[in-house]
């Protein structure tokens, strides 16, 4: 390649944004509301299609929830008034042993893995302020919003397990959860009333027919 050329190319490389640079991990499928993401110390509202990339963190405030879908067709819906970070994302095919770790900092979510669960030896862990929550090719659902204490539940799957320095507990069964309090165990398996797995439901729940385009209101003003 002329030399002149390749400067050119790698002096553009380097103007660009480093997302530009990266692989997508996945897209979004619907919004409502004004869903955000920060990147690169900006606030960028999101809409259906938008890339996602790793160290994006998706907000979502008063009003607003998301569904997004992953390479490996997982899909993670969001409540709002929630912040979830994707830290990191490894999809491998030949080895199968990919890794997913994210962060929910507050609210609430639901995760339907896809073929990452299906794999021989995956790692999909999401992580919170109190206690990390990993799976084996599962739909399931944690989150703050019934008190400040974080609810988790097996809604079908292979199994869910909650881990913090204090202990560790798995749930097996559709319909078990466990709450765990800050520097606590996650506490005993009790089958969730359907009244409480229908507002669970409920809050991460998103509808093609209430998808909202952005706001004109200035991102950095949620």
């Amino acid at each position: 390649m002329n030399p002149f050329i390749k400067t050119l190319l790698l002096t553009a490389s380097l103007l660009l944004p480093l997302h530009a640079l990266a692989d997508s991990i996945g897209q979004v499928v619907l919004t409502q509301g004004n869903p955000l993401v920060e990147r690169a110390d900006k606030h960028l509202f999101l809409k259906r299609k938008d890339k996602l990339f790793t160290g994006d963190r998706i907000i979502t405030p008063m009003g607003s929830k998301i569904l997004f879908r992953l390479n490996d067709q997982s899909t993670v819906s969001l409540a709002e008034n929630t912040q979830f970070e994707l830290t990191r994302y490894t999809y491998d095919t030949k080895s199968e042993k990919s890794a997913v770790s994210f962060s929910m900092l507050k609210g609430a979510f639901r995760t339907i893995t896809g073929n990452i669960g299906k794999q021989k030896e995956p790692k999909f862990e999401i992580h919170t302020p109190v206690a990390t929550i990993g799976v084996r090719g599962t739909d399931f659902w944690g989150g703050f919003i019934f008190s400040n204490a974080l609810d988790v539940t097996m809604l079908s799957g292979k199994g869910v397990y909650v881990t913090n320095d204090s202990g560790a507990i798995e749930l097996a069964r559709s319909g078990q959860g466990t709450m765990v309090n800050k520097n606590s165990a996650p506490g005993e398996i009790s089958i969730w009333p359907a009244e409480k797995l229908e507002a669970a439901m409920k809050a991460t729940e998103l509808s093609a027919e209430r998808t909202t385009h952005p706001s004109s209101q200035r991102p950095d003003s949620y």
